[in-house]
């Protein structure tokens, strides 16, 4: 059966650039063909003839005191503003239209500004309370979405310079899947010095305003935000919104070719056209206009001409500019800003120009409209972005409703056909299932200790921020008399570590040159997954999708780069710099597999492989690809990560390895993980038809959030949230509470993450919880923030297959008698399970799991 997709369309916009503070004033700066790249007024003292295009006009943020505002850093603030101004345009003021409304954001630097001051050794400008609220990457999510009550779930994006448009593809998802009739999608990018200095140093910038396809090659960095209110178009209508266009259509693709450079081929990009117009049942003939990435550096102009000429036939008749000339290259929200941008001129037929065009380079010879705006009627658009690690990003949209014709897709089953897990308790899945099925009791756990040195450094820097009135208040929140805090730093910790790992026993592409310890994890759980799947890639691998959810990234890689700032800011470690980035690791994976299909790297904290696992599922659903791996990597975190976590969350000090016990009467908190877990998707026809075994089926999925981020308990929101997560996936699933076999729940171990599952399924299943088996096998590995849901997942299909449920560790006295939580060893026939995973900024998903047939 065929289901019309759905159409989306645009009823609020915000913005935010250098050349403009809100939408308004942008149209008439790009009508007046200003160029906001100037000599920078930040990093001109520290690089040499520095150019960017720099927020730098004052701000108001409506609603926000100054309180809030000294708390938080610019990549949530100038999400806020330009998110309150899409929904302000689009009049989505009520709180029950916003509480259904998803919020998707793209970022490539995020979680970073409240930690400057130490990057340049001037501790005395820290500060904790900001390193706390805003400290991590996945808090811009959580912050914008409680501070706008929207409630529909969120994701954040972190694939470098495609972030904000892979951003809408996500949203364009989510519409047709029924979960939302609106998705407010965003980018937000500040320029921070790590990133300035990172271009910098790869000698990828212009000392002059940019000039895209012509002239002296080199990129203008630019900052900025932008912000686009998906809707679907009869919920729109019904309401009487203002319509500014339609999304017609996405995809994305990887190159597997190189950490920074295009494919010289332009495979990737060509990819990447082609699979948006054929998602959107269009020719090349059909597309009027496009917008371009149009970077300015020699490698994007040359290979994205290539590839717009083997795509387009008769490229020399469609006009192509790049808004890059206008406002430098925003990162994270490029995408999103130079999308508003068409939106805003096309509708007038008015085409926007190159600015600063000169002379046209080598192989640079179509029409980049030089200078001057052209007039033409643009019936259809295609809007292209690239970013480091070959992720390619194409959207096909329109200033007008209704410009193309309705498509539709057969819903696919989806099933899981191959698992991978790399782990404290084992390398490969058949060691972690010989170890757990013989004694769940953990292995792997080492202590670890600040050093005296490391912690005078912490009192002192705690000290001089206790001078703050604002900051006294703060701690004694938390640890009263302000003596708790001192404690935990002289404590020990635990952490689950993987030892004795020989990456070359089970990789046969594996180049330890490259590869850091999150993306060893990453490769050998991705190998797993495709040898169990019976999958070896032989130039196919356009077939395959990669999807990773990410928590902290490539921690040690970072730390590198950022060590490297000093003393000679200009003169970074190049080849650390992308390294750093949030989707390195895809692109790691992705070349040494050679994986060219849908890429994407969510970066929403804790549980972001249950984020990975609901894209990958729409993806195959679909059709839009037949098979995709997801899943998520965490190398151990260093020590200050580690207490800093210490002073704000429940992670566990001077306590014994066997303490960490999830649901128990006493919880004392948790210990963190290393490692990774992978699952194999396909289409359950096509992977029957090749003989593969299936695992498990996803027969449905939830996700929604609360908007308590700056309470300090959020039980209640929480639970809230996550019981309409768990009705979605039912709904989906078109299972009833009573048809549900077993609960996995991820809690970590705390009084709040406990309280919280407890009391959705209670509020979902009433008096069937005391019957139904409850397991969580977190305490196995510890908490691995990106993939414990994936690695629950992993160990339900495994008691599917076995018809045995393990116990759940150490706890031996529960806070709920009312649940079934399980204690003993069971022989049991699961048939059904709902798998339950939550983000620390109250994000929450509900995954519906059904044994094969």
């Amino acid at each position: 059966m065929l289901v019309k997709r759905k159409r989306v369309v645009i009823t609020g916009m915000g913005q935010l650039s250098s050349i403009a503070s809100n939408v308004p004033e942008f149209k008439q700066a790009l009508l007046n063909k200003t160029c906001g790249i100037h000599p920078s007024e930040k990093y001109l003292g520290l690089f040499k003839d520095a150019n960017a295009s720099e927020v730098l006009q004052p701000l108001d943020f409506p609603g926000l005191s100054e309180e809030q505002i000294a708390t938080l850093d610019n990549a949530a603030l100038w999400a806020y503003k330009v998110g309150h101004e899409a929904l302000e345009s689009a009049r989505l003021d009520e709180a029950d239209r916003r509480a259904k409304t998803a919020l998707i954001i793209g970022v490539s630097s995020a979680g970073t500004e409240a930690f400057i001051p130490l990057f340049e050794n001037q501790p005395d400008r820290f500060s904790l309370k900001k390193a706390i609220v805003c400290g991590c990457f996945s808090s811009c999510s959580a912050i914008v979405a409680s501070l706008l009550g929207l409630k529909g779930g969120f994701e954040l994006l972190a694939t470098a310079c495609t972030a904000s448009t892979n951003a809408m593809g996500i949203g364009f998802d989510l519409i047709q899947n029924g979960k939302n009739s609106t998705a407010l999608v965003i980018g937000t990018e500040p320029i921070y010095l790590p990133t300035f200095a990172g271009f910098y140093a790869l000698q990828a910038m212009k000392p002059t305003p940019t000039s895209p396809f012509s002239g002296t090659p080199g990129m203008s960095i630019g900052e900025g935000a932008g912000a686009l209110l998906l809707e679907e178009y009869e919920h729109a209508v019904a309401r009487g919104a203002t319509i500014y266009g339609e999304m017609i259509s996405y995809a994305t693709s990887g190159d597997a070719c190189h950490e920074t450079a295009p494919d010289p081929r332009a495979e990737g990009a060509v990819q990447v056209m082609n699979s948006a117009l054929a998602n959107g049942n269009l020719q090349p003939a059909d597309i009027d206009y496009i917008n371009a990435h149009g970077t300015g550096t020699e490698a994007n102009d040359r290979c994205e001409t290539l590839a717009m000429k083997k795509v387009f036939p008769h490229i020399a008749a469609i006009p192509v500019s790049s808004t890059k000339s206008y406002i430098g290259h925003n990162i994270g929200a490029a995408g999103i800003i130079e999308m508003v941008a068409c939106f805003l001129t096309l509708a007038d037929d008015m085409i926007l120009p190159t600015l600063n065009f000169g002379s046209p380079r080598i192989n640079c010879d179509l029409n980049y409209v030089p200078n001057e705006f052209q007039r033409g009627a643009v019936r259809l658009f295609m809007k292209n972005n690239y970013a480091f690690g070959g992720n390619n990003c194409c959207v096909i949209a329109s200033p007008h409703v209704g410009s193309a014709a309705e498509t539709a897709y057969k819903p696919r089953r989806v099933a899981i056909v191959g698992r991978g897990m790399v782990t404290s308790q084992g390398h490969d899945l058949s060691a972690v299932f010989d170890r757990l099925w013989q004694d769940t009791s953990p292995q792997g756990l080492v202590p670890l200790m600040l050093d005296e040195e490391t912690i005078q450094q912490f009192e002192e820097m705690i000290g001089n921020l206790q001078e703050n009135s604002e900051m006294q208040n703060f701690l004694f929140e938390r640890y009263g008399d302000g003596s708790e805090w001192r404690k935990k730093l002289r404590g020990k910790t635990w952490q689950h570590l993987i030892n004795g790992l020989e990456p070359r026993k089970y990789l046969r592409r594996y180049d330890p040159r490259k590869a850091d310890d999150v993306g060893t994890y990453a490769l050998l759980a991705l190998t797993q997954s495709m040898k169990e799947a019976g999958r070896k890639i032989k130039r196919d691998g356009h077939q395959l999708g990669l999807v990773l959810g990410m928590s902290r990234g490539p921690q040690k890689r970072v730390e590198r780069y950022l060590n490297s700032l000093y003393p000679d800011t200009a003169n970074v470690r190049t080849s650390e710099f992308p390294g750093s980035l949030m989707n390195a690791i895809s692109t790691f994976c992705s070349i040494s597999e050679g994986i060219k299909g849908y890429n994407t790297t969510l970066a929403t904290g804790m549980n972001a492989g249950l984020g990975a696992l609901t894209y990958g599922y729409e993806l195959v659903r679909q059709g839009l690809q037949p098979e995709a791996i997801v899943g998520g990597a965490d190398e151990a975190m260093n020590s200050f990560s580690v207490y800093l976590q210490s002073l704000h969350r429940n992670l566990m000090m001077n306590e014994s390895p066997e303490a960490f016990r999830v649901y128990s009467d006493s919880p004392a908190g948790f210990f963190t993980g290393e490692g990774a877990g992978m699952l194999f998707l396909e289409d359950t026809e096509r992977a029957t038809e090749r003989g593969a075994t299936i695992l498990a089926e996803i027969a449905g999925y939830g996700r929604a959030n609360s908007t308590g981020y700056f309470d300090i308990d959020s039980t209640e929101g929480n639970a809230e949230a996550l019981a309409c997560a768990i009705r979605q996936a039912l709904t989906e699933a078109q299972l009833a509470p009573e048809d549900i076999s077993l609960f996995c729940g991820s809690s970590i171990g705390t009084s709040s993450s406990d309280r919280a599952e407890v009391n959705a399924i209670r509020d979902v299943f009433a008096e069937k919880m005391a019957s139904t088996p409850f397991v969580n096998y977190n305490a196995c590995f510890g908490v691995v923030e990106s993939c414990m849901g994936i690695l629950n997942v992993i160990m339900v299909s495994e008691i599917m297959r076995r018809s045995e449920i393990l116990p759940i560790p150490h706890t031996t006295s529960f806070c709920e008698k009312e649940v079934d939580f399980v204690t003993e060893r069971r022989k049991q026939t699961v048939e059904t399970a709902l798998v339950l995973g939550s983000t620390e900024g109250g994000n929450h998903y509900a995954i519906v799991l059904r044994k094969p047939a």
